[in-house]
């Protein structure tokens, strides 16, 4: 009996230990299995955060090139801006110079138009002075002083340069006359005469004097308060310098145009603004005429009826 007991003891032990082995195992199992859930679970969560922070670069990189893109187009918005400004600005500068040179042009056509019309109205009444009565206006006459001519002293033989004889005969022949000269007007002030003639570029003042004090029978004509109207206007005193007279006869030529003379009073020297005393006392006192007066002409400038 007690071996049976024995053996069945023993057979207990066994299974005992064996159900022991299998709890174990069990367990080791169980075990196992949560370590790897934990490990898997472990893992899961990494990948998560290694998603979440690519994710975020991925968004912060996306907010940069946005923040980029804004700010190129910002910047390429106001470059546009600036180069149309800048081309309406350039646009109106030229507009503007545009208008301003044709302003211009139209006011230099427009002084050109005056300057013929002042020709035209010179030229025509030049031609209808010398076609009016020769009581007011003296028969033109051409001639080319020089400073170092001999004049003739026969009176008959002059004619031409004598002012009672030129109102008394109103055609005269020119002689000696030159290929090229200024059409000279001078008004006497004092007398209301006027003289046309005509004089080479290169004349003086000395036998140009001379030739008007015969001519208008006034020996108080002088060189320095003689006047002429310069091309501003404005009456202008020669003060006796032959390069003076020789200036404004080139300057007629050059522009053809007829040159304005006067022999200018008191007054007309103070209006023309000279109030030097020592020229307003060379204005003209004109004398008496004398028949018998000697009346000298230049070489250039005889005529004969």
């Amino acid at each position: 009996m007690s071996f049976v007991m024995d053996r069945a003891t023993e057979a207990a032990a066994n299974d005992l230990a064996e159900v022991r082995k299998l709890i174990e195992g069990m367990n080791a199992l169980v075990n196992s299995q949560q370590a790897q859930q934990q490990a898997q679970q472990q893992q899961a969560q990494q990948q998560q955060a290694q998603q979440q922070q690519q994710l975020q670069k991925q968004q912060k990189q996306q907010q940069a090139q946005q923040q980029a893109q804004q700010q190129a187009q910002q910047q390429a918005q106001q470059a546009q801006q600036q180069a149309q400004q800048q081309a309406q600005q350039q646009a109106q500068q030229a507009q503007q110079a545009q208008q301003a040179q044709a302003q211009q042009a139209q006011q230099q056509q427009q002084q050109q138009q005056q300057q013929q019309q002042q020709q035209q109205k010179q030229q025509q009444s030049t031609q209808s002075n010398v076609s009016s009565s020769p009581r007011s206006v003296e028969t033109s006459q051409t001639w080319s002083p020089q400073p170092n001519t001999q004049p003739e002293t026969n009176a008959e033989n002059s004619p031409g340069f004598n002012a009672n004889h030129a109102q008394q005969n109103s055609t005269t022949t020119t002689t000696s006359a030159p290929t090229s000269g200024i059409i000279i007007e001078v008004n006497h002030l004092s007398l209301t005469r006027t003289l046309y003639f005509q004089l080479s570029p290169d004349a003086t003042i000395e036998p140009l004097v001379a030739w008007l004090k015969l001519s208008f029978q006034d020996n108080s004509i002088s060189g320095m308060v003689l006047q002429y109207k310069g091309f501003d206007g404005l009456w202008k005193c020669l003060l006796n310098r032959d390069d003076s007279l020789k200036r404004v006869l080139k300057q007629s030529l050059k522009n053809n145009t007829m040159l304005q003379m006067r022999v200018p009073r008191e007054q007309d020297l103070l209006s023309s603004g000279y109030t030097d005393k020592r020229l307003l006392a060379l204005t003209t006192r004109p004398s008496t005429p004398n028949s018998n007066a000697c009346i000298t002409t230049p070489e250039a400038g005889d005529s004969t009826n």
